[in-house]
């Protein structure tokens, strides 16, 4: 009986040992998992809270309406004898120094066949003011008085190709002439800074 009873607890002992061989790393997977299952999400992780999402979304969403705003349009170009251009002129090096935001734009042509564009573009975490000065643009710089409805001014020449940066709020409205000679790019992109201004945030409030 005594040889009996070692019999079958040896086949128990047997049976576990054999049942564990068949999963090795048991013992390692529990040990690896276990902890993860209860890892709470650090603080930083947290979700801003509804409040705080309406809020970021407004001030993008005026801002984008800001941008909107000071966009010209046919009517106020309406006496510069400009007709709106079939395809989108290219950037100079000018616009292509302005930092990337949130650009809205049209293209125009002159009968002499000078060109303009208008690119703005808003910013919400930046003042334009800021934005304008890190701009570093090639070639001459350009004169521009100050027009009302605008914080800040800059232009420059490079080669026949004229612009003027205008900055109020958090909107940055740029325009650039290509014309026959520097001359009357410098003299068509000076006139219509006024008008350009006459359009930013501060200059609608």
């Amino acid at each position: 009986m005594r040889h009996k009873r070692m019999a079958i607890l040896a086949a128990v002992v047997l049976t576990g040992v054999t049942g564990c061989a068949d999963r090795p790393n048991d013992l390692e997977t529990y040990y690896e998992k276990t902890p993860a299952t209860t890892t709470t999400p650090p603080a930083s992780a947290a979700q801003p809270s509804p409040a705080g999402q309406a809020a970021a979304s407004s001030a993008r969403s005026v801002v984008v309406d800001d941008v909107v705003a000071a966009v010209l349009t046919k009517q106020d170009l309406a006496g510069e004898g400009v007709h709106a251009a079939t395809t989108e002129a290219e950037n100079g090096a000018c616009f292509a120094a302005v930092p990337s935001g949130d650009p809205r734009g049209a293209s125009w042509l002159y009968s002499s066949g000078s060109s303009l564009k208008q690119q703005v573009t808003g910013y919400l975490e930046q003042s334009a003011t800021d934005v304008l000065g890190q701009v570093q643009c090639a070639g001459q710089k350009l004169t521009v008085p100050l027009p009302a409805g605008a914080e800040d001014v800059r232009g420059w020449c490079e080669g026949t190709t004229c612009t003027v940066l205008l900055a109020s709020g958090h909107v940055l409205s740029g325009l650039q002439v290509t014309a026959s000679t520097s001359t009357r790019a410098a003299d068509a992109v000076k006139s219509l800074a006024p008008l350009a201004a006459g359009k930013l945030p501060s200059a609608q409030r």
